[in-house]
């Protein structure tokens, strides 16, 4: 009767230990090395644990980091001792890094040893190791490799340590050879112009700001990999047998590298036959409508890639998910192919859930109100994808990633939105210099996913707000404007803004201070269109004025007020909106003050002003831009005030004449402005490389004292050659010019330099 305790009881002598509290009962310390020497009060300074205390394995890793962020130590682990009383022995092994008595940097040539020593960012008396100074190193590399340096090395050598713990170190420099590319150059080259092929090309060459952005620095394997892009761009255009390199490359001067890349063409394919298989829902003719590719047309990759997204789409904006599209290629005799889309048919989904997952600042209804797709809805690929390009459009997130998700249901699916948040906030500050404002210093702040209805954080709803300053010789801006994309439930944007403007460029007989606010409604329309209206109540003080100013001007001296309301609808097609090589603006404008509006001035006007941009061949590109706006005088008003007048000339408008200088005069010559003005302009631009292009432009206008006044009798114009920079962020435009027609009272026998920082529209 007793057994069944006997073997109760070894069962819980075995078993309690396990479960019983495993305590430290010494901390110990010994150095890595045999012999060597450690610091047992330096080690235990360190380390949380004690004797007595729970035995934690993630306190002992804990401790283990905490010593090796000290920096002094190369090696740091933990040993553990198991005792018979369930208790451990711990033991921390360490070796210190010795310190450093004398530092030596031979072989340095375009950076000196002295400057090497100080890169390295080591002092006399610090603890090192070969692991850390080769980390040191990398900062010395990114140097050279900035000054075109790519295949520097360097050899270590460390004295084993002293019997004081310390060491010296002697760093070996061999720079190798400078290679810089200063030119590309293609051979064989007949269907791209060499600036098309640069621009796919990783590998760069040296411009004048290569010294703050090392641009232009050799690397091999990024040319080896241009050569594959190079290849593409034939394909392109039907050359599928393209061979590009290898690249020939030679020394030229300046010790800079000169790139020559053979490009072999042999024939460019057309295409046999379009065919398209597995299709059961729709007729191959139908489909066969979707592809933009014929036959005897090349046989373009990217149009027959196109080709295939284009039967997938159509197919998913019917509902039909995952239907998968495969195109092949095959030979058909001499330079012909065929081309072959393959179709396995998807089934018509629904959506379940639309997750959306990421967005720890931004609100949700932010979000989803740019989503196409809905629970219950048709799933359409076509509306995801274009769902997740209207959330990157935002400008919120650093990346945006859609997934469809199936589910226990195979007619059903998930659909998922994954964001990451980035930065909104901006901050910028800088000075620049036109021919028109002259110096000028900013400062701007943006917030560009503000909410005005949660404070303290004021973040997250997909508002904007901008702050800006403005401070130069000839010009004082400060302006607060607020915009909030979506009101009223629909997708119209709502804009406010307080500012004050005061010009003191534009004449010599007065200067110019505007005081107001605004607020105004932007609309989006179908095909490119959006309409807006804005109301403006704002303060005209006209100060400083001459005494022999002219009489228009004197008559509005002081502060005038005015209320008034502007519509515009606009046309945009441009395929890029900074640098555009396409399509074009079109903006209609009207607006009038005062009458039922009240306050001092009674005018409207009335105005059309469009840009267009035509590719040309190699690049080049051909801007057309016109201009007409009128203003005049109703109800209790005589005249047209001075600022509102028209006024031409200058490096925005005729280039050839001065700021404003292209108006009508009074008896004294004074430029009094106009009531109607007509522009045109025509430029033609040519790439120089991927940053700069060369410009050839002929500038046209008039300014006519009446309102509705079309005449061509008093015209202006101008002609020149010019200079753009594309710097992201700080464009910059030269233009020097020379008058070919003009008024008496502004002709000029020598050319005349304009200079502007920003676009052009």
């Amino acid at each position: 009767m007793r057994k069944p305790h006997l073997i109760l009881a070894l069962i819980l002598s075995t078993v309690l230990p396990l479960f019983a509290e495993v305590r430290i009962h010494e901390i110990r310390t010994r150095s890595r090395a045999e012999g060597g020497k450690v610091d047992d009060s330096t080690v235990l300074a360190f380390v949380q644990n004690s004797p007595g205390d729970s035995f934690d394995p993630q306190l002992v890793n804990r401790d283990i980091r905490r010593l090796q962020e000290t920096g002094r130590y190369s090696f740091v682990a933990a040993e553990i001792q198991e005792r018979t009383d369930n208790s451990v022995v711990l033991t921390y092994v360490v070796e210190e890094r010795p310190r450093l008595r004398r530092l030596s940097v031979n072989g340095g040539d375009h950076f000196s040893n002295a400057r090497i020593r100080n890169l390295l960012e080591l002092n006399l008396g610090d603890r090192v190791d070969e692991s850390l100074v080769l980390q040191k190193l990398e900062a010395v590399r990114e140097r050279y490799q900035k000054a075109y340096f790519p295949d520097v090395s360097f050899d270590v050598s460390l004295t084993e340590p002293d019997g004081e713990g310390f060491t010296a170190l002697t760093i070996t420099v061999d720079e190798g050879e400078r290679q810089s590319v200063g030119r590309i150059r293609f051979e064989g080259n007949t269907e791209y112009s060499a600036t098309q092929l640069k621009r796919v090309m990783m590998q760069k060459t040296t411009n004048i700001f290569s010294f703050i952005t090392g641009r232009g620095r050799f690397d091999e394997t990024l040319l080896r990999q241009d050569m594959s892009a190079i290849e593409e761009m034939y394909r392109r255009k039907g050359f599928l047998d393209v061979q590009a390199g290898p690249p020939q490359i030679e020394e030229g001067f300046g010790r800079r590298l000169h790139v020559s890349i053979p490009i072999e063409r042999f024939q460019r394919y057309r295409v046999n036959s379009i065919r398209i298989e597995g299709n059961t829902l729709y007729p191959a003719s139908l489909l066969g409508a979707q592809i933009p590719l014929q036959v005897g047309a090349p046989a373009a990759t990217d149009a027959i890639e196109r080709g295939r997204v284009a039967i997938r789409d159509y197919y998913s904006n019917r509902g039909f998910s995952q239907t998968q599209v495969r195109e092949q290629i095959l030979l058909a005799g001499g330079n012909r192919v065929d081309v072959i889309y393959t179709i396995q048919e998807g089934t018509v989904a629904t959506v379940r859930n639309v997750i959306v997952r990421g967005n720890t600042r931004t609100k949700d209804h932010v979000l989803r109100r740019e989503l196409l797709v809905a629970p219950g809805d048709t799933l359409n690929e076509v509306r995801v994808r274009n769902s997740a390009s209207r959330l990157r459009n935002l400008g919120f997130f650093d990346s945006v990633n859609q997934a469809i998700l199936p589910t226990e249901d195979p007619s059903v699916y998930d659909v998922e939105f994954e964001v990451a948040e980035g930065r909104s906030g901006q901050f910028l500050a800088g000075a620049g210099f036109s021919s028109i404002d002259s110096v000028v210093g900013f400062v701007e702040l943006t917030q560009g996913n503000f909410d005005l209805t949660d404070p303290p954080r004021f973040t997250g709803g997909g508002e904007k707000l901008q702050i800006r300053l403005q401070l130069g010789t000839r010009r004082r801006d400060a302006e607060i404007s607020y915009s909030k994309p979506w009101v009223f439930d629909r997708r119209m944007t709502l804009t406010t803004s307080a500012f004050q403007n005061e010009r003191r460029f534009l004449s010599d007989d007065y200067n110019q201070r505007n005081t107001g606010v605004s607020m105004g409604l932007r609309k989006g329309l179908p095909g490119f269109w959006r309409a807006g209206v804005t109301y403006r109540l704002e303060s005209i003080d006209v100060f400083d004025v001459s005494e022999d100013a002219a009489e228009i001007i004197q008559i509005e001296e002081g502060e005038n007020y005015r209320s008034g309301l502007d519509f515009s609808l606009t046309r945009d097609t441009r395929n890029h909106v900074w640098n555009p090589t396409r399509g074009g603006r079109l903006v209609l404008n009207s607006g009038f003050t005062g009458g039922p509006l009240g306050f001092d001035t009674d005018i409207y006007d009335l105005g059309v002003r469009s840009s267009y941009f035509f590719p040309v061949v190699w690049d080049h590109v051909l801007n057309l831009q016109g201009w007409a706006q009128t203003v005049d005088f109703y109800g209790d008003s005589d005249r047209v005030p001075i600022f509102d007048r028209q006024f031409l000339g200058g490096a925005r408008s005729i280039r050839g004449f001065r700021f404003r200088e292209v108006s009508p005069v009074d008896e004294d010559g004074n430029e009094i402005g106009g009531q109607t003005s007509l522009s045109a302009t025509i430029e033609y631009t040519i790439p120089l490389s991927e940053m700069f292009r060369y410009a050839l432009f002929y500038d046209w206008g008039v300014v006519n004292s009446d309102a509705y006044d079309a005449s061509i009798d008093d015209v202006n114009s101008s002609f020149g050659m010019g200079l753009r920079i594309d710097m992201p962020g700080f464009p910059l435009r030269f233009d020097y010019s020379w008058q070919d027609r003009n008024s008496p009272h502004n002709e000029r026998d020598r050319g005349r330099f304009s200079f502007l920082i920003g676009y052009t529209f």
